[in-house]
């Protein structure tokens, strides 16, 4: 078996923001790690990039985001990987800034991705009450009012997102069989709050700790998302592994970006 494959989902040809992913990806990862691509079986790439391997699935779980989320829920998936420990998804909204992939296989996690930050709070009191009210909702599945939609608490300072996300690929194969019924519930709605990463980041450790996942104090040095100073506050201005949906904080990005060679 092989410790780690990077997995780029394609849908269509890349952008400009999405080429610097690429870019990037093959820069930093091709060296150590195969860099697998999975498309739409029915899209035909124009492009040089030279991935190991291209892997086509039916083109409705590319059409839109409850699409993604169904293959990112299926055994159908991790099951093309089983040859691999781990995955590293790898959407075109993220970006690496070294190599550290085989050291965090290393941490015998399950998952990890970039955390759930939130702005610091004004006080302690306010910090223990919020960190106290999202493992109440967290642990009884509290709903928002009138909905069957979790609250957003929930997901406050949990990890992680899944567009740059590490996976452990044999447990995530053995829990899409596990909780069939839990992911048919998820596949009904298409709030953000019901997505695939929520799934794996809170609905299999609601009840028992069926994944390993690192605490936000350490995946943050694996990924940021936002608020991008929130985590360099908490990596005292250190740079992670990687970062995710940095096309939607171009700003915040600019500086760094630059010393890697790119413009945004």
């Amino acid at each position: 078996m092989q410790k780690v494959a990077v997995i780029v989902p394609i849908y269509r040809e890349p952008t400009t923001l999405e080429d610097i992913s690429l870019q990037q990806c093959f820069k930093v990862l091709a060296k150590s790690h195969p860099i697998l691509c999975v498309k739409p079986t029915s899209l035909n790439l124009d492009f040089i990039y030279p991935f190991d391997k291209v892997i086509g699935f039916d083109d409705a779980y590319f059409k839109d985001i409850s699409g993604y989320n169904r293959l990112m829920l299926s055994g159908e998936f991790y099951e093309a990987f089983l040859d691999y420990e781990y995955i590293l998804i790898y959407q075109l909204d993220a970006f690496v800034f070294k190599d550290e992939l085989t050291s965090w296989c290393e941490k015998n996690i399950d998952y990890v991705g970039a955390p759930w930050l939130r702005h610091r709070y004004p006080d302690f009191i306010k910090a223990a009450k919020n960190s106290f009210l999202s493992y109440i909702h967290r642990r009884f599945d509290v709903k928002q009012k009138n909905t069957s939609i979790p609250t957003d608490i929930q997901r406050e300072y949990k990890v992680g997102n899944g567009g740059l996300s590490l996976r452990r690929t044999q447990i995530f194969y053995t829990l899409t069989k596990r909780f069939q019924e839990k992911i048919q519930e998820y596949l009904l709605y298409t709030a953000a709050n019901l997505n695939e990463d929520v799934f794996w980041s809170i609905e299999v450790n609601r009840k028992r700790k069926n994944l390993k996942i690192p605490s936000y104090k350490e995946a943050v040095y694996f990924a940021f998302e936002v608020p991008v100073e929130r985590g360099f506050e908490l990596t005292n201005n250190k740079l992670p592994f990687g970062c995710h949906a940095w096309n939607k904080n171009l700003a915040a990005w600019r500086s760094v970006f630059k010393d890697f060679g790119y413009s945004i």
